[in-house]
């Protein structure tokens, strides 16, 4: 599921910046700016129920601009916060409630908090009644 929800995120970059390199992981040389950075930050998995689990997961868009200046960073957030209003991955869509972000040595760090209970699939087998009896006399 994580990885379905980098892609999906990844997925609505491309769309959005196509003349910009994503990586979905740390780059240490070759770095082609602008780009970006996707990182699924640890989250909490909650289990409800046997059949239901509430997940919070924290996406951070790192954006590295050519100028690294505060204002191309503050309109990226800007652009980010209306192409990221609802998330579609593994069959599920996610509105996002929560979008933040700061700047960080001239690095924009752009956090998406999704927060979602999730309807899991029953794997047991059951057995199906055979017969039902039951009175039918009014008391």
């Amino acid at each position: 599921m994580m990885l379905a929800l980098r892609d999906a995120i990844i997925s609505k970059l491309k769309s959005a910046f196509p003349d910009h390199k994503i990586y979905g992981e740390k780059v240490e040389q070759g770095l082609k700016k602008p780009c970006f950075f996707i990182t699924i930050l640890p989250g909490d998995f909650t289990d409800l129920s046997k059949s239901m689990q509430q997940r919070e997961i924290t996406v951070d868009i790192q954006y590295l601009s050519i100028d690294e200046t505060n204002v191309k960073n503050i309109e990226m957030a800007d652009i980010l916060t209306d192409l990221f209003k609802k998330i579609d991955f593994n069959d599920l869509s996610v509105n996002v409630i929560e979008r933040r972000f700061e700047i960080v040595d001239d690095v924009l760090h752009f956090f998406i908090d999704l927060n979602f209970i999730l309807i899991l699939k029953d794997t047991e087998e059951h057995e199906f009644m055979q017969e039902i009896i039951y009175n039918e006399e009014v008391l």
